[in-house]
């Protein structure tokens, strides 16, 4: 009892931030969830269990704790029940909070700047999105490790501040800057933190040597010194949680009046106080922010979520020491921090909203017509990135789900993100499939979905010609009459070809590429040679690794480019032979095709 009468107020925090998130409660899956939530229709084995917990993915990431093993638990004990992810979620946020308190605590002696260095964190606007979305869950587990390790070096219990370290290096690849935060704040112990920052230096050149060369445009990094700073100035603009640019133009007055009535008490109780305390939450601010600095094409608010915690501990002890002079720059910053707040996370819930109508109403189409294709119609763009483009339709058994044929027109191109013609069936596959009653189509745009069948069967006569498909997935027996000899029967959605086999691709297109799979103990060398022949001419070489999901490309020759058709002879160099039925067999496929490309 005396314990609680010692330690009520650590709760003051949580609470607070359980009032102004609660919404996020209800939040649904959405985005980048779907590509995790399906991480274990991978596993097989103990070696592809391996892979999906470690094999760097997402851009190089290998973030074992974060972003594979949670929704792998999830997933199997829950399903697509989000109520147990957005529980832990918050649970875990309150456990930082409460954290991040008992340090201020300990560090100031003071109970009030400890409550609201808590509050002024939860508050800021960064905070919503890892908490109304599941993939940046991350953005929470990662504090907590080196909360958890700033609280054991108060403690003196080393073992344990290494332990929560090294856990933090399977959450983010961030948890790199610990010993600058450490030396930041402890700069008279700097040499207990040199082991830290060797540790952090092993794990870079770890993380550098086994990561792929990242190509995405969004991720590139950039290291010129004007970049930094524009994008360090683009964060500053948005560290305070209230000012936000490209927010609400009709709120921009109100958010600006705020941010700058913050902004200017904070600063002024700051350099009134000059503490150390203060300058080492500013630190912990810059040092959080500062990779991410490099990604000038990939500025997002979740990347302030730490960072900001540096905010609470220097605003709440600016704040404590002059309660009268900050009351009113207090209550600006929460007023428009919350607002934003609100806005995200009830944008978050919509859209995820939008994704549980539609993966439950399919999921409902696949229970009254089951074996049978389902077409959708009327995806909308932000329908197709915010859910259809992670085929989240495969966690759902015995679902076979495609977009009608011309679904690209209303969806806006984002090549960095995806080819939405993945996705779409192609019209002489749709076109048959609906008149052998193989197909039933639903439109999305209506919640529940309707069933527009009749419809599109006039459409698909009428407009779907029997022309080739430029995209086979050879999984798709729809498609079967395009691929010649050297093909296996479809296993589990694939199929695998011979030493050789044959395809023939609707045209024109510039580019070709190929999904295929290799099994992670199959009994020959690590690189396989996929050789690709159009008549005696070669095409391209491609060496395919070990991995469950290899994309390849080739560029086709102008003069070929714009043919109609092309038939393709793939070579595998060396085959495997099968020791059951003795088979010699190349690579298993998923879909292979050819597209437009602009150079």
């Amino acid at each position: 009892m005396s314990l609680l009468r010692s330690w009520w107020w650590l709760v003051i925090a949580p609470l607070f931030s359980l009032v102004i998130f609660r919404e996020s409660l209800g939040t649904w899956f959405f985005k980048d969830d779907f590509a995790w939530l399906g991480l274990g229709l991978s596993i097989h084995d103990f070696p592809s269990l391996l892979d999906a917990l470690f094999a760097p993915k997402a851009q190089g990431t290998i973030r074992p704790l974060s972003d594979r093993l949670p929704f792998l638990l999830g997933y199997w004990l829950f399903g697509l029940d989000a109520r147990p992810f957005r529980v832990f979620v918050l649970t875990v946020h309150s456990i930082n909070l409460m954290l991040l308190a008992w340090l201020v605590y300990r560090w100031t002696s003071s109970r009030v700047a400890a409550v609201a260095a808590a509050i002024i964190w939860t508050a800021h606007s960064s905070i919503a999105q890892p908490l109304s979305w599941t993939s940046s869950m991350n953005q929470v587990l990662w504090p907590t490790c080196i909360l958890a390790a700033f609280h054991a070096r108060e403690l003196g219990r080393k073992a344990r501040e290494w332990l929560f370290f090294i856990l933090g290096f399977g959450v983010l690849e961030l948890n790199v800057v610990y010993p600058a935060l450490v030396l930041a704040r402890y700069p008279e112990r700097w040499r207990s933190t040199l082991p830290l920052f060797a540790a952090s230096g092993v794990y870079t050149v770890f993380h550098r040597w086994v990561t792929p060369p990242n190509t995405n445009p969004l991720y590139v990094m950039d290291f010129r010194p004007a970049s930094i700073l524009e994008t360090l100035w683009k964060y500053l603009q948005m560290s305070m949680g209230s000012f936000r640019p490209d927010f609400k133009p009709e709120l921009a007055d109100f958010l600006l009046g705020c941010t700058i009535i913050a902004v200017t008490g904070f600063l002024v109780g700051v350099a009134l106080e000059r503490d150390r305390l203060m300058l080492f939450g500013l630190s912990w601010f810059l040092i959080c922010l500062g990779p991410v600095l490099l990604l000038r094409q990939h500025i997002s608010d979740y990347y302030l979520a730490v960072p900001s915690a540096g905010l609470g501990i220097a605003f709440g002890l600016a704040f404590a020491r002059r309660p009268r002079l900050l009351a009113l720059p207090v209550i600006a910053y929460l007023a428009g921090s919350l607002v934003v707040s609100r806005e995200i996370t009830h944008y978050n819930r919509h859209e995820s909203n939008l994704a549980r109508n539609l993966i439950l109403g399919v999921k409902q189409a696949v229970a009254l017509h089951p074996d049978k294709i389902i077409l959708l119609a009327g995806i909308t763009t932000d329908q197709f990135w915010g859910t259809v483009v992670d085929d989240p339709f495969r966690l759902l058994p015995g679902a076979k789900v495609y977009l009608v044929p011309g679904s690209e027109k209303s969806i806006n191109a984002h090549p960095e993100l995806g080819d939405p013609a993945l996705s779409i069936l192609p019209a002489s596959a749709a076109r048959l499939a609906l008149a052998n009653n193989q197909a039933i189509v639903y439109s999305a745009g209506a919640t529940p979905l309707r069933n527009v069948t009749n419809f599109y069967r006039v459409i698909a006569a009428q407009e779907w010609g029997n022309g080739l498909a430029n995209i086979v997935d050879v999984g798709q027996p729809l498609l079967a009459p395009q691929l010649g000899s050297g093909w296996e029967n479809i296993d589990h959605g694939f199929r695998w070809m011979g030493p050789t086999a044959e395809v023939t691709l609707g045209g024109p297109g510039n580019e070709l590429f190929v999904e295929c799979y290799r099994a992670k103990n199959e009994p020959r060398q690590d690189l396989v040679k996929l050789d690709i022949y159009s008549g005696p001419s070669l095409l391209g070489s491609l060496t395919v690794p070990r991995q469950d999901n290899f994309v390849g490309k080739l560029l086709i020759p102008p003069h070929l480019a714009a043919l109609p058709s092309l038939l393709l002879r793939l070579t595998v160099t060396p085959p495997v032979v099968t020791p059951d039925d003795g088979r010699s067999l190349g690579l298993a496929f998923g879909k292979i095709g050819r597209r437009v490309t602009v150079p």
